[in-house]
């Protein structure tokens, strides 16, 4: 495998040792990589900006520090948008410092560099293949929910392949990015038709679910939305799987009120059709266990100001918060939430807060938010520490946590390869078969009723520490 390495370096009016501790405070400014972590030391979580070009927006990069020298060298270890290194080296010079920055691409960084540059790689059909195309977001404010969405798809694609494949074929993966736009999702579901792609597992938005499902369905190539979504109907080949805001609040608000304190609930989300639908429902759950909902608040995907929000909840008196905020803007809301000091006063539940956000929202701001799913890397069953076990030995002990939303998308390979074998299906019997499995999974038992309803335990959980405390075990 090929490895490009870019560099690029930056002077700056301070010393070396300065310039150091100032990395991820936002305190040091021009900086060449803009990066945000709340501590430099191995293990850290890091997100880091890095410009593609002159004329070209910056990218974030999601990762960890995997090793650092006080003063002189910090090595990231990032996974999205590609999965490579960044190293920093820190020098001493007259007048000050500078800031020497080293990118490593490989074949995958290289093809995914030039992409977003205007070279696209048009991949042809393959009859000699099984194709699956899995949509996640590399880019934008839900790359970081999606860290570990691509690993986790790699790594059930080689478990079927190990079983024969399907059909007699090797099962290929490609990948695409829909940058958390639904223009670009569509352009990537008419890319993932024309190369050939069996199925599309979309691990998205649910505004780029619906760009997707309204370009391809008439296709008849099964679609599935594996991740946590508020439902609705559509053709006979869409599938819409994951858990739903309905179950997740009915079973974290008993939790949350049981001490009879916490019955006002202040919402926010953003100004799609995920939040308004998961609003909804947890209106409905929340009056069913005897709170009230104040207000609801919505706010464009891509916030990052959410203090005029804040000072809305403070003013209503709410005793309770659920966000159905989602990646970046979740990170950035739940932070300035607990530096607000309301989190003295105010509980949170969090429909979206999987492992990999609360990584980036930090251990303590983190701390107390509740979250309800269908799995937590915490699970303690064999068939989960097996997938554990086999995540880490592939792609090693700095890998981005499993969640829910990445461990669904394993889920749903697994899934899909079970009706597709079953008798050699057609594609009218492969769609038929979807609606009926049942299995065994690192989440647990699982049983797909129709194209809209998996049912599965749902987990309550809080934030404690590095991880979850799971409320129900």
């Amino acid at each position: 495998m090929r490895t490009a390495v870019l560099v690029a370096g930056e002077h700056y009016p301070v010393s070396a040792t300065e310039l150091y501790e100032s990395f991820g405070s936002g305190t040091t400014g021009g900086w060449l990589i803009g990066a945000a972590c709340d501590s430099v030391r191995p293990g850290a979580a890091v997100s880091a900006y890095m410009p593609l070009g002159p004329d070209s927006p910056q990218v974030m990069l999601l990762g960890r520090i995997s090793s650092c020298v006080p003063g002189a060298k910090i090595t990231i270890v990032h996974d999205q948008p590609w999965r490579g290194r960044i190293h920093l080296r820190f020098f001493d010079e007259p007048g000050g410092s500078s800031l020497r920055v080293s990118a490593e691409l490989d074949d995958t960084g290289l093809a995914w560099w030039m992409e977003q540059r205007g070279w696209k790689q048009e991949v042809s059909a393959d009859l000699r293949l099984h194709r699956i195309s899995l949509l996640t977001s590399k880019t934008g404010p839900a790359a970081v929910f999606a860290i570990a969405c691509e690993y986790l798809a790699r790594l059930a694609v080689d478990q079927v392949n190990a079983d024969g494949g399907i059909g007699g074929r090797r099962v290929e993966l490609a990948i695409h990015d829909d940058a958390t736009d639904p223009g670009r999702a569509a352009l990537e579901a008419q890319r993932m038709i024309h190369s050939g792609s069996r199925a599309i597992i979309a691990s998205v938005t649910s505004a780029s679910f619906e760009a997707v499902r309204r370009t391809v369905a008439s296709e008849g190539v099964p679609l599935i939305h594996p991740v946590l979504n508020e439902g609705g109907r559509g053709e006979a080949n869409v599938f819409r799987w994951g858990e739903r805001p309905l179950a997740q609040v009915r079973a974290a608000a008993p939790w949350m009120m049981q001490d009879g304190n916490h019955s006002r609930w202040f919402h926010v989300g953003n100004d799609y059709s995920w939040s308004h639908g998961a609003h909804r429902a947890a209106t409905r759950a929340i009056d069913e266990a005897g709170g009230i909902v104040t207000s609801h608040a919505y706010t464009p995907l891509g916030t990052t100001d959410f203090a005029p929000l804040i000072d809305r909840i403070d003013a209503s008196g709410a005793q309770s918060v659920l966000s159905s905020l989602v990646g970046a803007d979740e990170v950035a809301f739940e932070r300035q939430l607990w530096d607000s000091g309301l989190r003295g006063r105010c509980s949170v539940l969090s429909l979206v807060m999987e492992e990999s956000t609360r990584e980036r929202i930090g251990a303590q701001a983190a701390n107390g938010i509740w979250s309800a799913f269908g799995y937590f890397s915490t699970l303690d069953s064999e068939t989960n520490l097996d997938l554990k076990r086999r995540y880490f030995d592939a792609y090693g002990g700095w890998a981005p946590p499993i969640s829910s939303i990445s461990e669904s998308v394993y889920e749903a390979i697994l899934l899909y390869a079970h009706a597709a074998r079953a008798g050699q299906a057609s594609a009218t019997d492969l769609v038929r078969n979807l609606r009926q499995v049942t299995a065994e999974l690192p989440r647990g038992r699982v049983e797909l009723n129709g194209p809209q309803v998996m049912r599965q335990r749902m987990h309550v959980a809080q934030s404690a520490g590095d991880g979850y405390r799971l409320a129900d075990q």
